[in-house]
């Protein structure tokens, strides 16, 4: 209730002024019609025919004075805050007295507007509230009940009344630091909002009003104290506008609103809005309408300029990266769009920038040069592989070397762009043998741990993608596995260096090429038994004995290597020892098999591979457990404990595997 309001209320009976009671009044809008509305503090004589419409009194309040505004009544102001009027229908005159002569000032503007005839269709004629200091709790409401109205007027003000009276509110008030109004003009500036109407966004966010808006964005009740967030600071120190080129001015207006209403959902707004909010799927639209017209008008409308700008873009790099940067970020998804994908891959041969971008990352890897090298080449190669195609055939050599440059930089953040581009090359037969000599010049350089996890990588992709291993992919996949015999000769082992070939060791022993790691295999052994493997390695390595196991020919032969270096105690080989050390016979029965017998299976062809892994896998689906016949006992001393328990094979939740904290899926999820 607002103390400003409070007033006394008069009758005229009998000649004279009768002061009828004390209480806090307003006008008020509601079902459709204005009233004068009074809440009593105190009564000093009855007088029930000033308070109509009982019905209307849905919160159960205490009325003293509840009149409808009637245009055809006279109302009077007397000084500066006496409002008197005569009710036709009752023949009663009535005066109110306010105590505060600005609220009754700002009653008086109001009863005004409130006479006066409105229509939707009316430009002209004034809205039937206007916001003010004492009365933000009402247009509040006004707003929630009446959301096609508001859109009405405000997109329809020439004058812009109502922002105007919310811009000098918001200026008094923060001068005046009074926080319960400017929070409560934010709660009015949110209503504004959720009426998801694009027009009443842009002229909320328009260059005149925006600044206001996101001032008062700054007074809600979890920005406060020493961590609090000054938009507009942000907007107006730290914010450039870097215009390329000229361009219409309905088209500047949709890149300024385009900013600032996604600064207003992914910054001001983050607090509270979340991705199932309608209302982030409506920012969004209007976001990706915009970008597709902004994006037309440029490639279309204003290719000449566009191109001009790119001529010149090696004169400005990091400003000029930071912007392509932007495009690519807003503008990716509709270069789908053929027209526009033609015209911008147009524009980016006429002026060779491609060329150009890896010519100077020879010169400077400096990393937003990089990445922007590296994001137009993604976006041009699945866009349009012909022009990718053509460039390759004549900028080989620049291309590779460029590749081979940011590979064994230490920008490991660039390292899944190369991945990407690497495998699309190698995804086309027509220049895969590029990508493969560029692998194998690679592999002849001093690798460091980021290139060697790039390559095993790259190299593992390809080799899924190929139908078979050919004598290249042979060759490329020995270079990683040399990788663990180089390391078992060090004193100190790097474990980013040995991840990727093991890595490249499990991927070979789940293939059918599973011999291509037996000359690596004693190398393995020796790393996996040493005191100083933990942590991801060690699930790794636990990963590929398991699936070792699976492979009778590469098992028997781990076996044999395990013996050869007295390993066999050794807790992670212990159990594949005893499995693979004996035999099975005719009768049924099992004898130890001794060394000599064993490097029999050294011997064995890959052919024999696929039918033996199949024989075990037979082997494995006939031994199963059968829980229908196990019977659950209770102990006579303790009835909840179960005799017999049987454990889960797989843990559920978070495990170490391939990938640190991989999740796996539990039974609730398969249903879902």
């Amino acid at each position: 209730m607002n103390s400003s309001s409070k007033a006394k209320v008069f009758v005229h009976s009998d000649r004279q002024w009768e002061e009828i009671c004390v209480g806090y009044v307003q006008i008020v809008h509601t079902d459709g019609a204005t009233f004068i509305r009074g809440i009593m503090e105190k009564q000093l004589k009855q007088c029930n025919n000033i308070v109509t419409y009982s019905h209307l009194n849905i919160n159960k309040e205490d009325w003293c004075i509840n009149l409808k505004v009637n245009p055809e009544i006279t109302y009077e102001q007397q000084g500066d805050n006496i409002i008197s009027w005569e009710e036709i229908e009752l023949k009663l005159e009535i005066a109110i007295s306010f105590i505060d002569c600005r609220y009754s000032q700002e009653f008086w503007n109001q009863l005004q507007n409130s006479k006066r005839h409105f229509r939707y269709d009316d430009p002209e004629s004034t809205y039937p509230i206007i916001p003010s200091q004492q009365n933000l709790e009402a247009v509040q409401l006004w707003i929630s009940d009446n959301p096609e109205l508001i859109i009405q007027k405000l997109t329809t003000d020439p004058h812009n009344t109502f922002l105007e009276a919310l811009a000098k509110i918001f200026q008094d008030s923060e001068q005046q630091q009074h926080l319960h109004t400017l929070e409560q003009l934010h709660y009015v500036i949110r209503n504004l909002i959720y009426l998801k109407n694009e027009n009443v966004l842009k002229k909320l966010l328009s260059d005149k009003f925006y600044m206001t808006l996101f001032g008062i964005m700054e007074y809600h009740s979890e920005n406060k104290g020493p961590q609090r967030v000054s938009y507009r600071n942000f907007l107006s120190q730290e914010l450039k506008f870097h215009q390329i080129t000229d361009l219409d001015n309905e088209i500047m207006e949709k890149i300024h609103f385009n900013y600032r209403l996604s600064y207003l959902k992914e910054s001001v707004m983050a607090y509270y809005l979340y991705l199932e909010d309608p209302i982030y799927n409506q920012f969004n639209f209007y976001i990706n309408q915009n970008n597709q017209s902004i994006l037309e008008s440029l490639l279309l409308n204003h290719s000449s300029q566009f191109e001009q700008y790119l001529i010149s873009f090696l004169d400005n790099l990091e400003l000029n990266c930071k912007f392509i940067n932007e495009f690519f970020l807003s503008f990716k998804q509709f270069l789908q769009i053929q027209s526009l994908n033609e015209a911008f891959v147009n524009c980016i041969g006429k002026t060779d920038l491609l060329r150009a971008l890896f010519s100077k990352t020879l010169e400077n890897q400096q990393q937003q040069l990089c990445f922007t090298t590296l994001q137009l080449t993604i976006m041009i190669g699945n866009s349009n592989s012909q022009y990718f195609q053509e460039f390759l055939k004549q900028n080989q050599q620049l291309f590779w070397q460029s590749m081979e440059a940011l590979l064994f930089s230490n920008m490991t953040t660039l390292h899944s762009m190369i991945i990407d581009i690497i495998q699309y090359i190698c995804l086309n037969q027509a220049i895969l043998s590029q990508g493969i000599d560029w692998l194998m010049k690679c592999f002849n350089q001093k690798l460091n741990a980021s290139a060697a996890a790039s390559l095993q990588e790259i190299v593992q992709l390809i080799c899924q993608q190929q139908k078979t291993f050919t004598q290249e992919l042979i060759v490329l996949s020995n270079h990683i596995l040399n990788i663990l015999n180089q390391q078992q000769k060090l004193v100190i082992k790097d474990k980013f260096m040995i991840m990727p070939a093991l890595k490249h060791f499990k991927y070979l022993c789940t293939s059918n090429y599973s011999q291509i790691v037996k000359p690596y295999c004693e190398s393995f052994i020796q790393i996996s038994s040493s005191g100083r493997i933990n942590g991801i390695l060690e699930g790794q390595i636990r990963d590929i004995i398991k699936y070792i196991k699976t492979n009778t020919t590469l098992s028997h032969y781990i076996v044999i290597q395990v013996k050869n270096l007295n390993l066999q105690d050794h807790p992670l080989y212990q159990k594949l020892v005893q499995q693979y050390s004996y035999v099975q016979l005719e009768d049924g029965s099992k004898i130890r098999m001794q060394m000599e017998d064993l490097k029999y299976y050294e011997n064995d062809d890959s052919e024999e591979q696929a039918p033996q892994q199949q024989t075990v896998q037979v082997i494995r689906e006939e031994i199963r457990l059968d829980f229908s016949k196990i019977v659950r006992k209770r102990n006579d001393n303790d009835e909840d404990e179960d005799e017999v328990k049987v454990r889960e094979t797989k843990p559920k939740g978070i495990i170490f595997g391939e990938n640190c904290f991989k999740r796996i899926k539990t039974d609730d999820d398969d249903e879902n």
